[in-house]
């Protein structure tokens, strides 16, 4: 529909009046589901983010009602940490949307990616939040099947710092099939890095599924990285079933964790669903038990990366210091964690003090440096006494200084656009594993950012891409071919050689 090279019609909708209500101001970001636009409500004047659906997700006959009994779903969800939809619908032209509260702050993964792995506190606050918005919609029976750091968004609210899940209930829309879950275009899929294995293998998902993204959630909280770095469906599904996460510890020097809370995270990244927590409430107990009796100096260490880092950057605070204090709802979410440990634990937050030492056979040490106080006082005393006698020499007036030139500020560069082609068209494009869409496709692009792009489609090799467009750029690749199998070969005075069994498959 539209522009080829703007499958998304993300040109087309801006200052549009979508359905008569919505007026589209501007591109708040795009990802492998569609683009969210920032929009008006023109009968009440009230901003919103109004997110439009990729188009290929509504080719099947029934997206469009499957999707609207989804949202249906999702806009009964009320909850502090699970974001409002207002509404959805359908365009003319059949471009499927929906309308959101306009949030303000940032992603889970943005935050992590820019200071570095969380202090056990500030995750704990931000799983915490997470897992209660995450535990209300199980009760309604409603499932996320794509937790993930970029589906965590991190808002401010009249100063207070909030947890809210993002495209929750909306991942089921995507789906042809009530039993087929695996689709061309890896939504319904979900992240591989945060997937459980029943869902990378194409059975059936529960509420368990969710609480297994969430423990890598954490995991990617504590430590800036995904349990087992899998970037692909078959990775992740191979990883999860036959190996365990690198110790948590492992990158956050200086800043260790309690032996207790990766024993939480194995279990809830345990393959087996009946192995791995039960219910939201089950791991909320859980995640405050493995932290019991934790000491403050636990509980904020920064890991020694992160410290550095702040030292680094020549700002008046430390980025520890920053990160340590945290936002004002996040500390407060955090603080009732610590009051459970030490309710727990039966600790005092009083702080003894020792008596003074007194050294055999002589005068107690506080009456010493009493004594040695007193003396220093009096011989200071003198000094200054000494030096008001003597006349003050007259201060020259200041020299005046030339004041520096103005320094011109700088002008922020405008974004480039990036297209995408491929030979043959309809290749998946991922980043960090995440789905951007499929080729053509157009994208917005930091100038001089350097980002690696993978290229995938069925029967081609995949390819990786990693590029640095300085201005608008058109780039196009031609993909591999998989090798086919070789044709039946007649030998000599004998019949055509008998095909391979129908249930071998000639590729991996």
């Amino acid at each position: 529909m539209g522009d080829p090279n703007d499958p998304l019609n993300t040109s087309a909708l801006l200052g549009q009046l979508v359905d008569g209500r919505y007026q589209v101001e501007s591109v708040l970001g795009q990802g492998g589901m569609g683009v969210v636009f920032r929009a008006v409500q023109t009968s009440v004047q009230r901003p919103v983010a109004m997110k439009t659906l990729h188009p290929q997700l509504a080719m099947a006959p029934t997206f469009f009602e499957r999707f609207r009994r989804e949202a249906e779903i999702a806009s009964r969800l009320h909850h502090p940490n699970i974001i409002t939809i207002f509404d959805f619908g359908r365009t003319a032209d059949g471009t499927c949307y929906y309308v959101m509260e306009l949030l303000e702050g940032e992603s889970l993964r943005q935050r992590v990616k820019r200071d570095g792995p969380m202090t056990l506190r500030q995750a704990a606050a931000v799983i915490e939040q997470t897992t209660l918005g995450v535990g209300h919609a199980h009760k309604q029976s409603v499932i996320h099947r794509d937790l993930k750091p970029h589906n965590v968004m991190l808002s401010l609210i009249d100063g207070n710092e909030y947890v809210k899940v993002l495209d929750f209930g909306l991942v089921k829309a995507m789906e042809q099939e009530d039993d087929e879950q695996l689709t061309s275009t890896g939504q319904v899929l979900g992240t591989p890095q945060y997937m459980p294995p029943e869902q990378a293998g194409g059975e059936r998902v529960d509420h368990r599924s969710d609480l297994y993204s969430l423990t890598g959630v954490l995991y990617y909280c504590l430590t800036g990285h995904s349990p087992f770095g899998a970037n692909t469906v078959r990775k992740a599904l191979q990883a999860s079933l036959t190996q365990k996460p690198p110790a948590i510890e492992t990158y956050r020097k200086g800043a260790p964790v309690p032996d207790a809370v990766d024993r939480f995270c194995q279990k809830g990244l345990a393959a087996d669903p009946e192995a791995r927590f039960q219910s939201a409430e089950a791991f909320i107990e859980s995640l405050h038990a493995a932290l019991s009796g934790a000491p403050d100096s636990v509980l904020d260490a920064v890991p020694q990366a992160v410290a550095e880092a702040g030292r680094e950057s020549g700002s008046g605070s430390s980025s520890a210091s920053r990160r340590g204090s945290g936002r004002t709802g996040s500390r407060a979410s955090v603080k009732s964690v610590s009051a459970v440990n030490r309710a727990k634990t039966g600790q005092s937050s009083k702080v003894e003090v020792a008596p003074a030492a007194t050294p055999k056979g002589g005068l107690p040490v506080g009456l010493v440096l009493g004594v040695a106080g007193v003396l220093v006082a009096v011989i200071v005393g003198a000094i200054a006494f000494k030096a008001r006698q003597q006349p003050e020499a007259p201060t020259p007036p200041p020299t005046a200084r030339p004041a520096p030139p103005p320094t011109a500020p700088v002008a922020e560069l405008p974004p480039i656009r990036v297209t995408l082609k491929t030979q043959p068209d309809g290749a998946e494009v991922l980043e960090d594993g995440v789905t951007l869409g499929t080729t053509p496709l157009s994208l917005s692009w930091t100038r001089d950012e350097k980002r690696t792009l993978t290229f995938r489609v069925t029967g081609y090799k995949e390819l990786e891409k990693a590029l640095k467009p300085e201005t608008d750029q058109d780039f196009e690749f031609t993909l591999e071919a998989l090798r086919k199998p070789a044709a039946p070969v007649k030998g000599p005075g004998k019949g055509p050689q008998k095909p391979p069994p129908a249930d071998i498959s000639a590729f991996d």
